[in-house]
């Protein structure tokens, strides 16, 4: 494992992923809490995410497609996993044999999945999708509602929508929200007349808008302790989940006027001391933070010289003690300047954006009272 680690890694703090999930609960309001666990749980291992997760008493998953759904059952036997992206008719038997559930997009996407589940004598399981401002996918009507839970090849297990601007404090943003909830509640009243679960909070939802109530809640990033719009206060402790760290390389002192990384974009002013830190864009650490990015180092500021490259970069070194093997902070879960929103914002993105590019070469190591407890190495 020490081989492992020496050069860049993911450490997924449970313990913060417990509190975070513990406060998502109790923001919830004794609702249901279903955890979206896509993307390789928004780059933090979805095995080791949702594991921890089910262990805290979640049972309901939702991923963005079938082969993240076939990983995710592997792992959880026995969960609730709703596939939020639209599905081919050529996956169906997958889902089927899976027992997932499955988004129904619009009333022929319906209508497809209905007419395997009679050709196969099951019923598919589908949640249907509302557009209430998104205008990505989803029906518009209670008629069209009506007509998908009327199809002879379907259970209907929810009706849901996706708040647009849930985490903004801006007033006609708040009225949007409020407009598309009264949308949802138009569309789907028959659903909710039969017990159909009716839901639409997602991380903002749960956070700034609990009155608009709905029969369980969505969390996306704030399972991970990031914010869902950084320029808006969280009113809950949570905290990061994920510290990606890189051990130092290598040293070397420059004198004066030396070039460093890449199109010369960075000249030494006075001699340096450069530390070589071996992650770069290729790990998923963004080409951007080049001459404006820092790391840390034992607590002490290390800024970024030059471009980073795809497999290391050069960090100044020259006022701070430092060795080879000493460990350098890339995304912290202590330090303001790195933690992820925050950069994020430096890189005028999102921290969804940064955790989801962590790529599969970084090892995930699962860390609880400080000390692994297993490592995750995709490649």
């Amino acid at each position: 494992m020490e081989k492992l680690l020496r050069r860049v890694w993911a450490e997924i703090d449970l313990d913060a992923l417990d509190n975070n999930i513990r406060l998502i609960k109790q923001a919830a309001g004794g609702k249901p809490v279903m955890a979206v666990v896509k993307a390789d749980a928004y780059g933090h291992c979805a095995e080791m995410a949702a594991a921890e997760l089910w262990r805290e008493g979640v049972q309901s998953y939702a991923v963005s497609n079938v082969l993240e759904a076939l990983d995710l059952r592997k792992t959880l036997p026995e969960a609730q996993i709703v596939i939020f992206g639209y599905c081919d008719p050529e996956w169906q038997e997958e889902i089927a044999a899976g027992d997932f559930e499955q988004t129904a997009a619009n009333v022929e996407h319906a209508r497809m999945i209905s007419d395997f589940g009679v050709s196969k004598g099951v019923k598919m399981k589908v949640h249907i999708k509302v557009n209430t401002g998104m205008n990505r996918v989803g029906i518009d009507s209670p008629e069209e509602l009506r007509e998908i839970m009327d199809m002879p090849g379907l259970e209907v297990r929810g009706v849901y929508t996706h708040f647009a601007v849930a985490d903004s404090s801006a007033p006609s943003d708040i009225e949007y929200t409020r407009a598309q909830q009264r949308k949802l509640n138009e569309v789907a009243a028959d659903a909710k007349a039969a017990d159909i679960p009716v839901y639409s909070r997602n991380s903002g939802g749960i956070l700034y808008h609990g009155d608009l109530g709905g029969d369980m809640v969505r969390s996306g990033i704030i399972t991970y302790g990031c914010m869902p719009n950084t320029a808006l206060p969280v009113p809950i402790g949570i905290r990061p989940v994920m510290r990606l760290r890189a051990a130092v390389c290598q040293l070397k002192t420059v004198p004066a006027g030396t070039a460093v990384s890449y199109g010369r974009t960075f000249v030494t002013s006075r001699e340096t001391v450069l530390a070589v830190i071996p992650a770069g864009y290729a790990d998923g650490y963004s080409r951007g933070l080049s001459n404006k990015g820092a790391v840390y180092i034992g607590g002490h500021r290390a800024p970024i010289v030059g471009r980073v490259c795809m497999d290391q970069m050069m960090v100044d070194v020259t006022d701070i003690p430092v060795k080879v093997g000493d460990v350098a902070e890339l995304y912290s879960d202590t330090i303001d300047e790195i933690k992820v929103d925050n950069i994020a914002d430096m890189l005028g993105t999102i921290g969804y954006e940064l955790l989801c590019l962590v790529s599969k070469r970084v090892p995930r190591v699962a860390v609880r009272g400080g000390e692994i407890t297993e490592v995750r190495n995709y490649i």
